[in-house]
């Protein structure tokens, strides 16, 4: 009788979703900074909204895939460092003139971000076990050590470009959705997809890891292998959307709060209708990216972080969040 009484709330939470991304992104089709004919929709608005409707899904899963690992909920893609490789890998095809048309720059973004997660499991496997709380705590502090190794490095690229380069380097890392083009788009939004479909078949295994490594273990979980292989798939969502759209963050941190307090934590509820809420908000901040400064635009990243920040302070006042 529960589950009679459970699916037809589920079943409109996903027609209310899955609405409000149509309408969305049929929105995000009709304005931007200058009025467009069909030609210029076809070609600059369409892929890009496909573009931010694919990074958005994958940094909002990312975001809450890391959150239950770590059992920390101001964790988020970025936070591993693993994003930071990313970006390595961007800047280094790049330089040696590969073009993203050609799916270069998603393949170096890709051996970027894995790179950074190889060394974070090599550090990680020689000083404690994955599974116990000890080694998530370090986990992380050897990510945030990755990350700024990894920051550090593009800033000194960044030192070294060409005066040419800076102003676009610069809009790139604060997250750049302007030079969308279809191909590259829809290699984004299906790589994306896919990954959240692998990520989806471990919806039981997170749920039991939501309970703790013993009672995981208990019921037949083996908590160092799912962290080994979410982390692993996380680090190609990010890939993929470095890769993409550059820097952008706060979409994994706040959309995953956002739908466990409206559906709960089970993930076969959760996982899609967050990858559904972070295209939606990535496609509403590139709208309003487009549309506040027009005729000029705002890097989409400086968007998520302005809307983001005050409602991130928000939850951790009323939630009472202490960090230790």
């Amino acid at each position: 009788m529960i589950q009679e009484d459970r699916f037809p709330k589920i079943f409109w939470n996903y027609v209310i979703s899955f609405a409000l991304l149509v309408f969305a992104m049929g929105l995000a089709l009709c304005l931007g900074a200058t009025d467009a004919d069909w030609e210029m929709v076809r070609d600059l608005r369409l892929p890009r909204v496909i573009l931010a409707a694919g990074i958005g899904m994958g940094l909002a899963v990312s975001g809450g895939v890391l959150q239950v690992l770590f059992n920390n909920p101001l964790c988020e893609p970025y936070i591993l460092g693993i994003s930071s490789g990313s970006a390595l890998g961007v800047v280094i095809g790049m330089s040696v003139g590969i073009h993203l048309n050609l799916g270069g720059l998603v393949g170096t973004s890709f051996l970027g971000a894995l790179t950074f997660a190889i060394i974070l499991f090599w550090i990680s496997q020689r000083t404690f076990h994955l599974g116990t709380h000890q080694g998530q705590t370090t986990l992380l502090l050897v990510g945030v050590v990755l990350g700024f190794l990894g920051n550090g490095l593009l800033a000194l690229w960044i030192a070294l470009a060409e005066p040419s380069q800076l102003q676009s380097a610069t809009v790139w890392f604060f997250g750049d959705l302007s030079r969308a083009r279809l191909s590259g788009a829809l290699l984004t939004f299906v790589g994306v997809v896919c990954g959240i479909a692998l990520i989806f078949t471990q919806a039981r295994d997170l749920d039991a890891y939501l309970l703790g490594g013993s009672e995981a273990q208990s019921m037949g979980v083996d908590g160092a292998r799912l962290q080994k292989i979410m982390i692993g798939l996380t680090s190609v969502l990010v890939g993929l959307c470095v890769s993409g759209g550059g820097v952008i963050g706060f979409v994994g941190l706040l959309v995953p709060h956002a739908v466990r307090f409206w559906v709960g934590t089970p993930h076969r509820n959760s996982l899609p209708l967050t990858a559904i809420w972070g295209a939606i908000t990535l496609v509403i901040a590139d709208l309003l990216s487009r549309w506040i400064a027009r005729p000029y635009e705002l890097p989409v990243g400086v968007i998520t972080a302005l809307l983001g920040s005050p409602v991130l302070i928000a939850v951790l006042i009323r939630r009472k969040v202490v960090i230790s």
